[in-house]
């Protein structure tokens, strides 16, 4: 089920009035509105980070020079994804960035001289062996050779 119009348009002025509110603490009315405005965009789109950063806690971002509780390490080319408040909606997201799988190659069908050449192969085969079943020296030429011998 996809998020409605009016829930997406909400999310977005959530992370607007968000991100005002830091960049008010942050930066003044300038920062506050640079904030807002950063916010009605990535508000509801998804984030792939540039460089690596520490993310902390928003209610602690007055101990940006200090110790916050918890700090995440976020990686360079790590995404961000809008989730609304709820798991369905990450489920969402992750279903609709699945690309559809290229179908895998068809087989190309045997022809008839190929599979008589594999059973007589594979009776062929036990000859040039060892009793360990590795290869004797120049027994998969020998066995490759016998095999096309028995087609004739």
């Amino acid at each position: 089920m996809a998020r409605s119009k009016t829930e997406a348009a909400k999310s977005k002025v959530e992370s607007a009035v968000a991100l005002g509110g830091l960049g008010a603490g942050l930066g003044g009315p300038l920062g506050g509105a640079l904030g807002a405005g950063i916010g009605l965009i990535i508000g509801d789109g998804e984030t792939v980070f540039p460089l690596d950063m520490v993310a902390i806690p928003a209610y602690q971002a007055y101990m940006i020079n200090g110790s916050p509780s918890l700090q995440v390490y976020i990686r360079a080319g790590e995404t961000l994804m809008p989730t609304g408040g709820n798991v369905q909606d990450v489920q969402e997201v992750l279903e609709s960035m699945d690309t559809p799988q290229a179908p895998s190659p068809k087989k190309k069908k045997l022809t008839a001289y190929q599979r008589k050449y594999q059973k007589a192969f594979a009776r062929v085969s036990g000859k040039h062996k060892k009793a360990n079943g590795t290869w004797k020296k120049g027994g998969f030429k020998a066995a490759v050779k016998a095999a096309h011998r028995m087609l004739k």
